[in-house]
């Protein structure tokens, strides 16, 4: 493949992300009432600032959203209001309830920017029940941090070591007694994997109890300190093998469906392959083969959110080591860097353009390089390159298990979608 196909990203593309951000999210505080083992932010990892117990301050928020404000009302589109969701992320959010409600409240001072905001949180609900009637009354998208049974929550512990179950629970429980529309539209859940659960017992558990699916996720492997890799290698539990060792393991595939990592990827497959799936109506008219495209699958920055840490850092993501920063909001004005985002974007992806211009995999990539852990290396590796003889066993085991699954094809074409 010819590597000019390649495209880089430049300052105008930056703004133009910036004029159709789709999310921002605050780091609240970086304060928690939990010792989770396993937080990104925790003993495992490195890569982020100094935990603190430091409260973002409402004045840099109000900053970020004026500085955001004057660029949509400068290209407002008067036939077209977009929605933005604003994202309240820790530490733990609720620990700082009085700027969530502040923004909420000063975003409703925001007129003529041709946007529609909405909210979202992620907590350990440690808080819920002092705050849950704000929280159903504004509609805020929530999505609870719960590992299952007790044994499956027994590493989100409080500064005494103590499990968070009970609290948890029957604070959720009763968010969904006093708020069940709310709690069936807006609430989820996330459930992290580790040598303490199991996907059976966590999925089961959490629908059982709360009628809903979690999201099952395993550790995070990138930027673990070097002195806790056979601390994490312990704790660490593979979804798919936990899968395999459930008693009955096709019908826990059947309920899980695409969160089944072999459907999960057969349903890529199927969307990368038919040559029949259209973002728009554009799409029916352009080659897409002859279109130039970013080697790897980082986010050009701003194109699905931005990210402002507890310290004023503006990143495009909360996944990025805190060194990557874009920009910085001070306590009197907001500097964002397009030209260094834009040269910091270029000079990393295109690191791997080499092995992209090779790899059977190049359209399709989903490799973020900032989740390289050896990205300051010159000569570092992409953990998702694929060559021809890989990339060949890889479209026969999704062909393989669409011979095992025939009823497989409808049930994703009716059922599944995927989305940004």
């Amino acid at each position: 493949m010819d590597t000019d196909l390649f495209l880089k990203v430049d300052k105008k593309a930056i703004l133009y992300n910036l004029i159709n951000l789709k999310q921002l999210v605050f780091e609240v505080t970086d304060a928690c009432n939990l010792r989770c083992k396993y937080c990104g932010y925790a003993e495992l990892y490195e890569g982020y600032d100094l935990r603190e117990d430091k409260y973002l301050p409402i004045e840099k928020a109000k900053l970020i959203i004026d500085y955001l404000a004057d660029i949509w009302r400068t290209h407002l589109s008067k036939s077209l209001v977009q929605p933005v969701v604003f994202g309240f992320y820790g530490g733990e959010p609720l620990m700082n309830m009085k700027f969530i409600k502040e923004v909420i409240n000063y975003l409703d001072t925001i007129k003529e920017v041709g946007k529609q905001f909405f909210f979202s949180m992620t907590t350990n609900a440690m808080l819920l029940n002092k705050y849950m009637d704000y929280i159903a009354e504004k509609k805020i998208q929530l999505l609870i941090s719960l590992d299952g049974d007790e044994q499956g929550q027994s590493y989100r512990v409080d500064a005494s070591g103590k499990n968070s179950f009970d609290r948890v629970i029957r604070n959720v429980k009763k968010l969904q007694e006093q708020y069940p529309d709310y709690f069936r539209k807006y609430v989820n859940f996330n459930s992290v994997l580790h040598n303490r659960n199991s996907v059976e017992s966590t999925y089961h558990f959490i629908k059982n109890n709360f009628s809903k699916e979690t999201r099952i996720s395993p550790l995070n492997n990138s930027g673990i300190r070097l002195d806790k890799i056979e601390e994490f290698r312990n704790t660490y539990q593979n979804v798919e093998e936990s899968i395999k060792k459930s008693l009955n393991c096709e019908v826990l595939e059947a309920e899980l469906f695409i969160k089944e990592p072999k459907t999960g990827t057969l349903l890529s497959f199927i969307h990368n392959y038919s040559e029949n799936v259209y973002d728009n109506y554009n799409d029916l008219f352009i080659d897409k083969s002859k279109l130039q495209s970013c080697p790897t699958g980082t986010c050009p920055p701003f194109y699905k959110k931005m990210f402002v840490t507890v310290n004023g850092k503006i990143l495009q993501c909360e996944k990025i080591n805190h060194e990557f920063a874009l920009g910085q909001v001070y306590d009197d004005r907001v500097e964002l860097y397009l030209e260094k985002a834009a040269k910091q974007h270029n000079d990393y992806v295109f690191r791997y353009q080499k092995q992209c211009a090779v790899c059977s995999i190049n359209k399709q990539c989903i490799q973020c390089v900032f989740q390289i852990d050896d990205i300051h290396k010159p000569d570092t590796k992409c953990f998702g390159f694929r060559n021809a003889e890989a990339h060949k066993r890889y479209i026969k085991n999704n062909i393989d298990y669409l011979r095992k699954h025939p009823k497989l094809y409808g049930r994703l074409m009716r059922e599944a979608r995927i989305s940004d």
